[in-house]
């Protein structure tokens, strides 16, 4: 039993009291206008490093976002949060290589996990080097570029592949990690399964969707494609993903992804104890970033005149009390 995680865990615990809770979001959801919901935000300290005078909520949502990859960079001991840090990484990577292909000066990019944006941008260009999962990406847009078939969708999909590739490397690191991104390959391939077959779209189609790094192989949902949907769920209820597919079942897409997103935050919470591992550290930084999410729809409802019961229909768990 390792306690390199000890310190950092005992500074999480003081942070975590600070997240929103349900009663916080229900104050947020009540708000009349953008104004009064930025006069909430204030008061419970959100977004509390964004500078100037009056700042709009993007501004604030955008520090908080900064400040999470921050403290998980911060935290980082021995590089065992690796996986989780790179997503922001190759979140930015899309943008920076979508904009190369489109001439977009100014792509919008978010905060940096471990890789500085200025050394995404010369890989992209060919002025720097990346890591090797990345630099496939890089190869694998050119080579689509070659053959004229280069879309949005295609750069997210090797995308997504690379990360999760990249990701179940650097999780060898913690146990508690490779087996988050072991259930969270698992849950992206059912969402993509799911959707693809809702679209109509072809067997080819739904293999560039799949991920790897899952206990559920590329067979698994092949072999079930041309079958009606029911029945993949029942072969889905063998799994540890019964009540996920049910959820989908039940309500559709998006049942599904609140289930799911509810289900990985869910993953930490129960283990939020264990002051020996790295959980509570990952545990506060998805918990910080539902509380953003939950920020952004609420957020987008006050700001559009969305009816109350469709932004609940969306809401997730949140990792505060």
């Amino acid at each position: 039993m390792s306690d390199k995680f000890i310190f950092h865990n005992a500074r999480i615990k003081s942070k975590e009291n600070k997240l929103l809770g349900t009663q916080q979001l229900q104050r947020l959801a009540e708000s009349s206008s953008v104004a009064e919901l930025a006069k909430a935000l204030g008061e419970f300290g959100f977004g509390s490093a964004a500078q100037g005078e009056g700042v709009g909520i993007d501004a604030l949502i955008e520090a908080e976002e900064r400040e999470a990859l921050a403290l998980l960079r911060e935290f980082n001991v021995d590089g065992e949060l690796d996986a989780l840090l790179i997503e922001a990484d190759y979140l930015n990577l899309k943008s920076l290589i979508k904009a190369a292909f489109t001439g977009n000066k100014s792509p919008v990019l978010g905060a940096e996990g471990k890789c500085m944006v200025e050394e995404l941008r010369a890989g992209v260009e060919g002025g720097g080097s990346l890591r090797p999962e990345m630099e496939g990406v890089v190869r694998a847009v050119e080579r689509m570029a070659q053959d004229g078939r280069l879309t949005p969708h295609g750069i997210d999909c090797a995308a997504d592949r690379a990360y999760f590739a990249d990701a179940a490397q650097c999780s060898k690191r913690n146990a508690v990690v490779r087996e988050y991104m072991t259930y969270r390959a698992d849950a992206c391939n059912i969402s993509s399964f799911l959707r693809c077959k809702r679209a109509g779209l072809g067997e080819k189609l739904l293999r560039e969707n799949l991920v790897g790094g899952g206990t559920l192989g590329e067979d698994f949902f092949l072999s079930a494609y041309e079958l009606p949907v029911e029945a993949f769920y029942e072969k889905c209820s063998y799994t540890p993903y019964r009540r996920l597919t049910e959820r989908a079942a039940e309500g559709g897409a998006v049942a599904l992804e609140v289930e799911r997103d509810n289900a990985l935050l869910a993953f930490w919470r129960e283990r939020r104890e264990d002051m020996f591992s790295c959980a509570p550290v990952a545990g506060y930084y998805f918990g910080k970033l539902a509380e953003i999410k939950a920020v952004k729809l609420l957020y987008a409802g006050v700001k559009n005149g969305v009816q109350p019961a469709v932004i609940k229909e969306r809401m997730r768990d949140v990792y505060g009390a």
